[in-house]
């Protein structure tokens, strides 16, 4: 059984997966590889993830997790959005947020419908 649960969202016309949990899941590029390939399975080209399955390496940029994350995402042409608390985001890492905030391929919301309402429109 996987540590995660997911939720396939469709609306708009636009189909999304929301991953969630209260254990740890992705740790690194394969556990979002697994991720990306649920994406394919149900056609979706988005995806939501909820902060409780990050690892707290992702939240520490000299881990390199992150970036390493989120590339995979940008090339596999998911659109993603991450629902953290407020106290996900500290330090350097609020910096990241601010910066990935500005493109349109990974956002970072504190409130899952905002998450939503961005990751099904275009």
């Amino acid at each position: 059984m996987k540590p995660f649960k997911i939720r396939i969202i469709e609306k708009q016309g636009r189909k999304l997966v929301e991953t969630f949990g209260d254990k740890t899941f992705i740790e690194g590029e394969a556990d979002i590889l697994e991720l990306i390939g649920l994406c394919g399975e149900f056609e979706a080209d988005r995806l939501m993830i909820h902060g409780e399955i990050l690892a707290e390496s992702f939240f520490d940029l000299k881990s390199g997790r992150a970036g390493s994350i989120i590339q995979k995402l940008v090339n596999y042409h998911v659109r993603t959005a991450a629902v953290l608390s407020q106290d996900q985001i500290r330090g350097r890492f609020a910096d990241f947020v601010a910066e990935t905030n500005r493109g349109n391929h990974f956002r970072v919301f504190f409130d899952r419908q905002k998450a939503e309402s961005w990751l099904l429109s275009d």
